[in-house]
């Protein structure tokens, strides 16, 4: 692993990764909570200030899975191998991307257009036919 500042890059990528996919599973599990505190009538109330128990509950499970994920050695050396790799692709420049893109967006809509074609001749056909 390359060492940046003392600071070994693939390990704090995916310590953000896991950040953000922490904050993301907590957003999720707030709303889960929020329906399911309301299918069981339980009223969700303010616990701190703005905070509200199903927040809470939803960032606090989302946090202690990170945490719980990020402790399991295998886990946390699959991440890291999966960010060494993701460093060492080389990715595409913007003209390349550019020029994919355009190609896509013209074979959808020459694919879009043989469809239709088709789908007109068909539907003139079955009219004369039924």
């Amino acid at each position: 692993m390359e060492n940046v500042g003392g600071v070994e890059q693939p390990k704090r990528i995916v310590a953000i990764s896991y950040v953000i996919a922490a904050l993301a599973l907590g957003v999720f599990l707030e709303k889960v909570a929020q329906l399911g505190l309301s299918y069981s009538r339980v009223n969700d109330f303010a616990v701190l200030g703005d905070w509200s128990l199903s927040t809470i509950l939803g960032f606090a499970i989302a946090a202690a899975t990170a945490i719980v994920v990020w402790r399991i050695p295998r886990t946390q050396t699959v991440s890291l191998e999966v960010a060494l790799e993701l460093q060492r692709v080389t990715w595409p420049s913007l003209r390349e991307t550019r020029a994919a893109t355009v190609a896509v967006i013209v074979a959808s809509a020459v694919a879009a257009v043989i469809l239709g074609v088709f789908d007109m001749v068909w539907s003139w056909l079955s009219a004369k036919i039924y």
